[in-house]
């Protein structure tokens, strides 16, 4: 009968036989493969070191906004008597868009200019008069004096006649008429908008640390959805004076030629902004073992076996890192297999 003591002594027994079965099962194998990796070269993959351009890419996106963007209003407050433009039309500076009822300015106007016609006759007389008797020249003086108010009343009344009629202060694209001829308006009444979009700027972040390298007139790719892969060439032409200390970025503005009226205020744009073009050694980024503040590559040499080699590397891309020493044009640089093997090791390289 099955007792707990023969069970304690069985116990040791069941042990050593599990450890028998497993020697007999595993041992040999792991033997073999020993045996078989002694001095044998590790496979592993490499690329011939070369010179290569590259340039350094920052992508961002930002919205895009006019040249020029304005809400047209009236600076008087009167009634509309003639509107001179439809919704969306092209205009040139200076343009009519709206007149204003006016025509108690211009009969203001028109009176100041008989009457300083008339005061400036009586000027011209009392000059003939006062080459001659002395009594004209004080009323000379006083004449002059009528003359100059009346000039500068008739300019003041000449600049709010002006003011009711309402010019495009630059060229650009009409928005849409917001307003009808007998609409009533003041300063706060919003006619329509105007845009110049014959140059689209777009604002954007860049990092801190890129700062340095940062000028006007570098080179900025743009992309909108609307337009699928079709690139816009455009450039720096504004770069902010301050570092928002919140993400520690700085704004720049990339302005685009717009000649085709494709791009449009509001747009989400893609962009690439060209930092810097290297020319050195480029080499894959997974080939690079980083240590600390170092960074190592493992290097293949005339006997095939692999030597650790420290680089310097001088900007990343998009899988790529460019290096500016450590690595010799025409070097054999291992890609894949740099866990499998350390300095000294045999290698072979996978065809």
């Amino acid at each position: 009968m099955f007792t707990q003591q023969s069970g304690k002594a069985l116990f040791p027994f069941i042990i050593l036989v599990l450890v028998a079965i497993l020697s007999y099962l595993y041992l040999p194998i792991s033997q073999g493969q020993v045996s078989r990796a002694a001095g044998a070269p590790t496979t592993v993959s490499a690329q011939t070191a070369s010179m290569q351009e590259k340039t350094l890419y920052i992508s961002a996106v930002g919205s895009a906004r006019a040249n020029q963007a304005i809400h047209i209003s009236s600076s008087q407050s009167d009634y509309i008597t003639d509107i001179y433009f439809n919704d969306g039309d092209v205009i040139k500076q200076g343009d009519k868009l709206v007149q204003l009822q006016n025509e108690q300015e211009r009969l203001a106007v028109k009176e100041l200019k008989i009457n300083l016609k008339e005061q400036q006759r009586q000027l011209k007389r009392l000059e003939d008069l006062a080459k001659s008797q002395s009594a004209a020249r004080s009323q000379l003086e006083t004449q002059r004096s009528v003359v100059e108010a009346l000039q500068a009343k008739l300019q003041l009344e000449q600049t709010r006649l002006d003011e009711l009629l309402i010019s495009a202060p630059f060229t650009g694209i009409l928005g849409k008429r917001l307003v009808s001829v007998g609409s009533f308006v003041n300063s706060s009444t919003s006619l329509t908008t105007l845009d110049d979009i014959s140059i689209i700027k777009v604002d954007f972040q860049v990092p801190e640390k890129r700062l340095a390298t940062l000028h006007t007139g570098m080179t900025v790719v743009g992309k909108s959805d609307a337009y699928g892969e079709r690139a816009f060439i455009g450039q720096v032409s504004h770069i902010d004076p301050r570092i928002d200390s919140a993400t520690r970025s700085v704004q720049v503005t990339a302005s685009f030629e717009n000649p085709e009226s494709l791009l449009r205020p509001g747009m989400l744009m893609h962009l690439e902004l060209e930092l810097q073009t290297y020319n050195a050694i480029m080499l894959p980024e997974k080939s690079v073992i980083p240590r600390q503040q170092k960074h190592y590559v493992f290097v293949i040499d005339e006997q095939q076996k692999a030597k650790q080699v420290e680089i310097n590397i001088l900007a990343r891309f998009n899988g790529w890192v460019a290096v500016s020493s450590g690595v010799e044009t025409g070097q054999q640089v291992i890609t894949e297999g740099v866990i499998k093997i350390r300095s000294g090791s045999t290698v072979s390289v996978k065809s």
